[in-house]
Formats: structure tokens, C-alpha cells, sequence
């Protein structure tokens, strides 16, 4: 049958139409056609249109039921789909750098650990569903939930950065990251990100070298946001993690997902890998860290002592070798989130395990000083090698004011004997360098005076900080008339400097301090011959894989010793007598030759026989390679108590670095 539509092939075409019957409209045909047939024909498509009419509008009905559905029925639950389907990019933490000791031992390394976090742009807007949420996730973590609800509150009011993530909660268990996990679906915001946390093995031996990472404050973000730094992210505090923090920290990876309106990832769409930080070598030495940390533990047991600090440095280099600062601390506490109880122990701690004594403290250094007076002193021509001063365990200075004469005494009141500059050191005469430092008119000697005294002391770097990669290092304190008027301004009486004073401060006495690394920086400096260096615990940093080193620290001197190479090997002359026939006898036996000096500074003005243990030395004596100093706070007699920790210490050296490198 043919099409009725067509107009091509219209009736009369088939009995022989013109050209000009061809031009005969559809509606002509329709309308003029006589032909009954023909009529019924056309007639027969009524009902299709109908039915096709039919069709359209039911298509039509069901899209529009649809539209409204999507749009009016479920309009708010599409909207929020629609805005929680979207593009983000998620960012991958970087493990910190690796720490080692110069053998290549691990100091600090990283661990997995899982954290409880949210996103406030995923959060629910339903105020009991999330209170629901948080009820939900105060029974898993143990957190009440209101701390939750301030932890959310306070951490969008100070950022107001709703595609950063808030910490909830750092270290979780495995307990409670699989019960999170499992229950993801009621908690919408809330998510377990897996992040490597610091791991510092032997914590208590390093604290307060390494120092520790914490969560990073509202106040250190505002500051370290334009470099990269995110609201949830990790810093270096204190230590070596504070100093070389540009270092050690890595580069954060990155991935974009799609998340729908509860947070969760959908899809992954692409991954930058993260860059983990730099290692640092350091020329701290695992093995002698150890040896100094127990003896050190022992002797403070031994004397009912809780505050001491040991240091030991290469005096050809100003390499340090080892670091302690007692009481210690687990810096594990911090990286993982130490608690609030936790850290309330440690400052209210009245021994202060977070002071870091070694740098922080500074002291009256006692006898420790004498050889640093008897280079100046020599080296002024006040003595020289051969002069002898008697000790009769006194000095006598007559008041001329007509009052009570003075007495100067020396801690062995029967007295010493003439005595010369090395075996003045060797057995730490006071009268001695009472005399070279303040005079003494008997002997018919001048001595140094202040100002010279002060000049030789600021020349050894007493007064300075001397450099060393640690926050925290303090000046020492030398004395003077002008210092002194400062100090007590408005109090004339006070402000008077008398002979006592300098007295006092030839023997390392009265205001005279100096921290534990200043006194080693002396003793190393008299050991090598006159160069004081810059303190340095890292050697180098370096990448991962150890094939780019990326920053190398030489030695560097930071001064020289006013003082001739002669006078400086008369000290240490006197130094050896120390250890020989002198305070430090029990050195003796040690299979390398010992040099040193003990220390016994009294701190306590209403009670005399309190005082600070020191020794400071140097090994082996001829070709010195190690210098150290141990300070035991009100450990008594520098000789008694610091001396037996030195030995363990240099002992060791003796058997296990000194043989071996022969």
C-alpha cells in the first residue's frame, strides 16, 4: 500500500499527471481527491495518530512526575547530594626524616598511627544527629562528648577554614580505628586518617637532644600557613626537631577524590606520592651517649640526686659526641598527643625535667676556672711557670677600717703548702689564685684585678652563647664593678664592688655562671691549643637513600685564645697533675692519659656545704680527642661525685673508639 503522507507519489501521478499536477499541495490532495477508494484509504491513518498523540502524552505526564519529584518531593535531599558530590583534593602526610648517630644507629624514626578527624564542611547540619554522632564517638574514644563539641566549636572559630581537617583525637588504638572504620557510615564528617608518627627509640637518652613534634598551635598556624603548613599538621617543638624542622619535615602527597555529601571518597581520580623528609647524621655517638646516660642515672641514685648534665665534645672539631640533661622526659608523650595529666607531671615537676640544663642552666662553675685564671695569669706576667704562693689554708686582709679583719679561706683550712701554677690546678688551691686573681700583699703580689680577670673570661667566650644547633643556649655571666651597680642599682651598699668580690670570682664563686657548655668549650679550647669552635651536633643532612648530601657542616672556629702556646701547655701541664697526684686520682687507671679538672661551687649563702659537683677533662693527654664535662647539681664534691661518672665515660672511649682507631 503507499504512503498517504507522501506527496511525490499522489493519485495523480499514477494515472499520468503533468509536471504541473506534481506541484499539487498535500492539502489539495486531500481535500479534492473523489476517488471513494482512495478516500477510505487515507482515512485508515486516524487511529495511528491517535495512539502516537497518546503515546507522547504519557512520555509527557511521566517526565513531568519525575521533574517533580527530583525538584518539589525530594528538592533538600538532592541539594545536599548535589553539593556533597564535588572534586577535593586530599592531602597524604610525609614521615619525618630519619635521625642517626654517626655509626648509623637510630635515634628517631616513624611509626603508623591512626587519628580521629573531621571535616566541618561534611558535618552533620542536624543538630541531633550530631549529637547522636558525638555520643557515638565519645563511648569509642573515651573523650566526653562535650570536649568534642568544644574541640569542633573552637577549632572552626580560629581557622575558619571549612576544608581543613579538625584533630579529634591523635594516636588511636586498633580497637578503636576498626570500630570507627565499621561504623563510618553513622558518623558523616568524621573520619580515621592514617598518619606516621615520630617514634624516638630510648627516649629518655636523647629528650632533650632531639627535643619532640607536636601538633602544630592556632598561633604557629597563622605563621607557617603561607608555607605550606595545614591546621592538622605536625612541628618541631624543642631540640633538633625545632632547628632542622625545614629539614626533617616532608612534603605533603595529594589526591583528588570524589566525595559524596557525608565526606566518604567515591572515586580516586589521581595521586601525587608524598616526599618524606631529609635525614640527619648527627656525630652524637650511640655508644657513649648510653655509657654517660647510666653512669650518670647511677651516681644521681647513689646520691639522692635528681638534676645533673653531661656533655662531651671532639676538641679538634667542636663535634659533639654526647648530650645529656637530667631529669629526663619521654618525648614519645608529645608526638603521640600527651594528655593534660601528663604534662601537668612534667611542669609541675619541681626537678623541671623540661629545662634543658646543659644550655639553659648556668651555674657558679667553681675550680673549674682555674685553669682558665692560671693561663691569664701567666700570660699577664702576674706568676709565671716557677713562682710559688704559700697556701696556710688562708688569706688575711686587715680592715682598715678598724674593724674585724677579713679571712679568705681555702678548703683545706691546714692548708696546701707552697704551691705553683700545675700543681696549684692539680690540687685546686683557692689561695692561689685568690692571690693571681685579686692580690694578696704578703706574697707581694698584684694579681689580675677585675677588668683583667673579666677580659680573659669574655676571651674564653664565658659571656656569649657559643652557637650550637640547640634553641635555648644562655650567656654566662661575668662580673664586674659596672655589671654589679647595674644589677643592684638603688641599693648602694649592694652596689659597691670590694676585693672579696674578685676574689671570689678567681675561685669560679659568688656571680660568676656559666652553663655545662661553656665550661666544655673552655676545656676544649686549653686542650687544642688555643681555637675555640663552634659547638655542632649534626654532621650533615642527606637524603633518604644517602646518595645526595644536602647540607655538610664543617668545623668552624668562633675565636682564639689570647693566651701563648707555652702558657696554654703549662695548664694543661697542671691539668694532667690533676688525674696524676691531684683531685682526680681515680682517672689513673684508665688505659689513655686523662687530663681534667674537679669543681666544687657552693650556691647555697645560708648553707655552705651545699655545692654543685663538676669535673671537666680532656683525653688522650698528649693527642687530645674527646673533652667532657659532668655537672651533678647539689651532688657535693666534684671529685666524689662528678669524677666516677667521668671515668665510666672516658673508660669506655679508652676501650671501644681510642684502641680501636690504633
Amino acid at each position: 500500500m503507499r504512503d498517504p503522507f507522501s506527496v511525490k507519489h499522489s493519485l495523480d501521478r499514477e494515472q499520468g499527471s503533468t509536471d504541473e499536477d506534481e506541484n499539487i499541495s498535500f492539502e489539495e490532495v486531500f481535500v479534492d481527491a473523489t476517488d471513494e477508494s482512495k478516500l477510505e484509504r487515507i482515512g485508515e491513518t486516524k487511529p495511528r495518530v491517535s495512539r502516537l498523540w497518546f503515546l507522547v502524552l504519557v512520555l509527557f505526564a511521566l517526565v513531568s512526575a519525575r521533574l517533580y519529584f527530583l525538584s518539589v518531593a525530594r528538592h533538600d535531599y538532592y541539594r545536599g547530594v548535589a553539593e556533597g558530590n564535588r572534586l577535593r583534593v586530599e592531602y597524604l602526610s610525609a614521615p619525618r626524616g630519619t635521625v642517626y648517630d654517626r655509626n648509623g644507629e637510630i635515634i628517631a624514626g616513624n611509626r603508623p598511627s591512626f587519628e580521629l578527624v573531621a571535616s566541618p564542611l561534611d558535618l552533620s547540619k542536624d543538630p541531633a544527629e550530631s549529637e547522636r554522632e558525638i555520643a557515638i564517638l565519645s563511648g569509642v574514644i573515651k573523650i566526653p562528648g562535650e570536649e568534642i563539641r568544644s574541640i569542633l566549636t573552637k577549632s572552626q572559630l580560629d581557622t575558619g577554614l571549612k576544608f581543613e581537617s579538625i584533630l579529634i583525637k591523635q594516636n588511636l588504638d586498633r580497637e578503636e580505628a576498626l570500630i570507627l572504620n565499621e561504623r563510618a557510615g553513622d558518623l558523616q564528617g568524621f573520619r580515621v586518617a592514617g598518619v606516621p608518627i615520630r617514634d624516638y627509640l630510648d627516649a629518655s637518652v636523647y629528650a632533650h637532644l632531639m627535643g619532640y613534634v607536636g601538633k602544630i598551635s592556632a598561633a604557629e598556624f597563622e605563621e607557617k600557613s603561607k608555607s605550606g603548613y595545614l591546621f592538622n599538621d605536625s612541628v618541631g617543638k624543642t631540640g633538633l626537631e625545632q632547628v632542622y624542622e625545614g629539614d626533617l619535615r616532608g612534603k605533603f602527597g595529594q589526591r583528588q577524590v570524589e566525595v559524596d555529601a557525608r565526606g566518604s571518597i567515591k572515586k580516586v581520580f589521581g595521586e601525587k606520592p608524598y616526599a618524606a623528609g631529609s635525614d640527619l647524621i648527627l656525630n652524637i655517638d650511640a655508644g657513649l651517649q648510653h655509657v654517660l646516660y647510666d653512669a650518670l642515672t647511677a651516681q644521681l641514685r647513689a646520691g639522692n640526686r635528681q638534676r645533673a648534665s653531661a656533655i662531651a665534645m671532639d676538641p679538634r672539631s667542636g663535634r659533639i659526641l654526647a648530650y645529656l640533661s637530667l631529669p629526663s622526659f619521654d618525648n614519645n608523650l608529645f608526638a603521640e598527643g600527651i594528655s593534660q595529666d601528663d604534662y601537668l607531671k612534667l611542669i609541675e615537676d619541681k626537678n623541671q625535667p623540661l629545662f634543658n640544663r646543659t644550655i639553659s642552666g648556668i651555674y657558679p662553675p667553681g675550680s673549674t676556672v682555674k685553669p682558665m685564671v692560671a693561663a691569664a695569669a701567666l700570660q699577664e706576667g702576674v706568676v709565671d711557670a716557677k713562682t710559688t704562693i704559700v697556701d696556710r689554708g688562708y688569706i688575711l686582709i686587715p680592715n682598715v677600717y678598724g674593724g674585724p679583719d677579713y679571712y679568705f679561706y681555702g678548703y683545706n683550712r691546714s692548708g696546701l703548702g707552697p704551691v705553683d701554677a700545675r700543681r696549684a690546678i692539680a690540687l685546686s688551691s683557692d689561695i692561689y689564685f685568690y692571690s693571681v686573681g685579686g692580690g694578696y700583699e704578703e706574697e707581694h703580689l698584684q694579681g689580675l684585678g677585675i677588668d683583667r680577670l673579666a677580659k680573659y673570661y669574655r676571651a674564653f667566650g664565658l659571656d656569649r652563647e657559643l652557637g650550637i644547633d640547640l634553641p635555648g643556649e644562655r650567656a654566662g655571666v661575668v662580673p664586674t664593678p659596672e655589671w654589679k651597680r647595674r644589677q643592684f642599682d638603688g641599693n648602694p651598699t649592694l652596689q659597691e664592688w670590694y676585693l672579696g668580690d674578685t676574689y671570689h670570682v678567681s675561685i669560679g664563686q659568688g656571680d660568676l655562671l656559666a652553663s655545662p657548655l661553656h665550661v666544655l668549650s673552655w676545656t676544649a679550647s686549653i686542650a687544642n691549643g688555643g681555637t675555640i669552635y663552634r659547638p655542632f651536633i649534626v654532621d650533615r643532612v642527606q637524603s633518604q637513600d644517602g646518595s645526595v648530601i644536602i647540607n655538610k657542616f664543617d668545623p668552624e672556629s668562633v675565636g682564639k685564645l689570647p693566651v701563648s702556646e707555652e702558657n696554654l701547655r703549662i695548664v694543661r701541664e697542671g691539668m694532667r697533675q690533676t688525674v696524676t697526684e691531684g683531685t682526680a686520682r681515680s682517672l689513673g687507671s684508665i688505659s689513655m692519659a686523662v687530663a681534667g679538672k674537679t669543681g666544687t661551687a657552693q650556691f647555697d649563702g645560708k648553707n655552705l656545704s651545699r655545692a654543685h659537683a663538676w669535673f671537666a677533662g680532656f683525653a688522650p693527654y698528649d693527642n687530645p680527642e674527646i673533652a667532657i664535662v659532668v655537672m651533678i647539681e647539689d651532688g657535693g664534691e666534684g671529685s666524689t661525685a662528678a669524677v666516677p661518672v667521668a671515668r665510666a665515660a672516658l673508660d669506655w672511649w679508652a676501650k671501644n673508639r681510642y684502641n680501636s682507631s690504633k
